[in-house]
């Protein structure tokens, strides 16, 4: 199976790199829509429609999988790109609802708390899926748009990121007992946030999503040569510089596109 994941910029790469792992067998297409990133403080119809080029883009590239490797762009597109691709036979998955299923599954006693972009705390999908799942579970959701740049800089430990860390998680008492990482940048950060957090129980979303489509795709075929493509929509040096503090190396056969020239999508589902 050829697996398209995408972000609109280089935290994708968390859990691209988790499904390499769980998936060696399977070949991978990553998009990075770094000319339009962030999606976090886009509205809702800008981001669906930002999402449904990159996926068509993944789609045409041979994709016959979707992740939606981004916890914004999962809040406003996932059930749209769900009604494009299912009459293509193309499977999408998110990073929301695996993650919750991985924080009620741990959790006993105590409030959950969410940390994640404005555009994923505003969007309240996360809050949702756990009231309708354990609707007397007590929810904090608090935004934490530093910790992107902070990642993808690197300043990851230290005392920046831990004066960083402390003013946005000042709101999370002893009640809480479990926090979900709710954007794909945050496990860059997870030893600064344990530090602050020693008694909590942390979900890494991407991990979590890994599982899931590892899952559900237990059954599909695999390749003795699997290969991983990398697709940008601005400047390849840059990402490649950045991601290689995602996935300890830098990304290599990154290709530059450009999502205005792509043909319309076909009905049928791709080889």
């Amino acid at each position: 199976m050829r697996i398209g994941v995408f972000d609109s910029g280089v935290g994708g790469l968390t859990v691209l790199s988790a499904l390499q792992a769980a998936m060696p067998n399977h070949s991978f297409l990553y998009l990075g829509d770094t000319a339009r990133v962030p999606y976090g403080t886009r509205s809702p119809d800008t981001v669906i429609r930002y999402a449904t080029a990159v996926a068509q883009a993944l789609i045409e590239r041979g994709a016959q999988v979707l992740v939606i490797a981004c916890n914004t762009a999962t809040t406003y597109a996932l059930e749209h790109l769900r009604e494009i691709c299912d009459p293509l036979n193309i499977p999408v998955f998110g990073v929301i609802e695996p993650g919750v299923q991985a924080a009620i599954s741990h959790h006993t006693i105590g409030a959950i708390a969410i940390l994640g972009t404005t555009g994923t705390v505003n969007g309240g999908v996360y809050q949702r899926s756990i009231a309708a799942k354990c609707p007397d579970i007590t929810i904090l959701a608090i935004p934490c748009p530093l910790f992107v740049p902070l990642a993808e800089e690197g300043i990851t430990d230290g005392e920046i990121a831990r004066l960083v860390a402390e003013r946005y998680l000042a709101p999370i008492d002893d009640t809480v007992r479990t926090v979900i990482l709710g954007c794909t940048h945050y496990p860059l950060l997870r030893e600064t946030i344990a530090a602050v957090l020693p008694s909590v129980t942390l979900i890494d979303s991407a991990q979590a999503t890994a599982q899931v489509v590892s899952q559900a795709l237990l059954s599909s075929p695999t390749e003795t040569d699997p290969s991983t493509q990398f697709f940008v929509t601005d400047e390849p040096s840059t990402f490649q510089a950045i991601g290689a503090r995602f996935l300890g190396k830098a990304p290599k056969n990154t290709t530059w596109i450009d999502l205005n020239t792509l043909p319309k999508p076909t009905s049928s589902t791709p080889q």
